[in-house]
């Protein structure tokens, strides 16, 4: 069954247990749950997302990054990871991202060559950076469930999102150097292909700029952000590459709406269940069991980890963000964690599980995409997984590396 239905008809059947509780709930807090400005930025992500894809800026990023890395052995894989972070960037989802970039990427590798095994799982983790570079869906939720500034959430997650992204790198590059003949490059570096590509793709590279420092400067808040990615999107999709006429713009809308539909139907049932064991007062008891039995902050870090890796081995991320946080937040303040550095901690956590089975969203993505199986992709995850917890340790506890930049913005 699908989590959105999962959680509605969980809801429904504690309310039929219940007898003083009105059904009319139902949709009353759900309709409550998505009446929200900061979630107004979803659909308007998903939009600039789907219109910059569209619009060729997908395949303008992957060349500019093939004429960057095209000469180092193994360049299709740091290609691959290297596209995927700026178009994170631009669509803030990582299913979108993953299959935006890989559709281009996986059939030239496998042309190549490659070892699609590891070629599907290192798209996938490269896909899974989407959540943490800004602008992120999850982020969105994140800061609207737990009350912390959106603009803030996206800073935090610029140095961990690049510290993933150069960590997958040095692994395909080390996976090149152990491969075949398929992993040479025939090309050599040329600052004028670098500067032509660039050239081509800096409409859509300046997107995630104007982003991160329009909401630095105090320009704009995160859903007005969210406005400008639409209409930035929109002008270079038809303007500039036009590769969008007006005759586009209904398939692209309603594209749109679909994936956003998908989201925020996920979100309200979510929502409704949270609510429900806050008035249940679920959260409070295992607050204070936790806080009864748990000595220390590293602890409790060290159990906040754990917690949310298996969670996001078997739930969907938007939904564990509303059911969970609720319950983990209030627990970590009490702590002394500040807001950011919880919701990056989990953004981190949660982007691990889109490639760790059984659920692994961005896993699945890639596997349709690669026509490899799970199974036999699986294994190739090991040392991704290895490095993506390295990360996650470093912005755990030392997060100094990264909380300097949210710290620049005043609440």
């Amino acid at each position: 069954m699908p989590i959105a239905f999962a959680l509605g008809i969980g809801s429904l059947f504690a309310l039929f247990a219940d007898p003083n509780t009105p059904l009319v709930l139902i949709p009353q807090r759900m309709f409550v749950a998505l009446d929200s400005w900061p979630l107004m930025a979803i659909p308007l992500f998903m939009l600039a997302g789907v219109l910059m894809d569209k619009g060729g800026i997908s395949q303008k990023i992957v060349d500019f990054s093939s004429a960057c890395l095209g000469f180092v052995r193994g360049s299709l894989g740091m290609i691959t990871v290297a596209a995927s972070m700026v178009f994170a960037g631009i669509s803030g989802s990582s299913t979108a991202d993953t299959a935006a970039v890989g559709s281009i990427l996986l059939p030239a590798m496998k042309k190549k060559g490659y070892d699609m095994r590891f070629a599907t799982a290192l798209q996938a983790a490269a896909g899974a950076i989407g959540p943490i570079i800004p602008p992120s869906i999850l982020m969105i939720i994140l800061g609207y469930v737990t009350d912390t500034s959106v603009a803030r959430l996206f800073l935090g997650g610029i140095i961990p999102g690049l510290m993933i992204g150069l960590s997958l790198m040095i692994i395909a590059f080390v996976h090149g150097m152990r491969g075949g003949t398929a992993y040479l490059s025939p090309d050599k570096f040329n600052i004028k292909e670098v500067l032509r590509t660039g050239g081509m793709a800096l409409p859509g590279l300046g997107l995630p700029f104007i982003i991160v420092f329009g909401i630095l400067g105090g320009i704009f808040t995160a859903t007005e952000a969210a406005v400008v990615a639409v209409i930035y999107g929109l002008f270079v999709g038809m303007f500039v590459y036009k590769k969008i006429s007006v005759r586009d713009l209904p398939k692209i809308f309603i594209r749109a709406a679909e994936i956003s539909c998908v989201v925020m139907f996920i979100a309200s049932t979510a929502f409704l269940f949270a609510w429900l064991i806050t008035v249940k007062q679920l959260p409070v008891v295992l607050g204070d069991y936790l806080q009864e039995h748990i000595v220390g902050k590293i602890m409790f870090l060290v159990l906040l980890n754990i917690i949310l890796l298996v969670i996001g081995m078997f739930m969907e991320s938007f939904s564990a963000i509303i059911v969970f946080m609720p319950i983990l937040f209030p627990i970590a303040r009490g702590f002394g964690i500040d807001p950011v550095h919880f919701g990056i901690i989990a953004s981190v956590n949660l982007a691990i599980g889109y490639i760790t089975p059984p659920y692994g969203a961005t896993l699945f993505v890639s596997c349709s995409l690669s026509g490899e199986s799970i199974r036999k992709v699986t294994p190739k995850l090991g040392p991704i997984i290895l490095a993506m917890i390295i990360v996650l340790l470093i912005v755990t506890y030392i997060p100094e590396t990264f909380m300097w930049i949210p710290n620049l913005m005043a609440d």
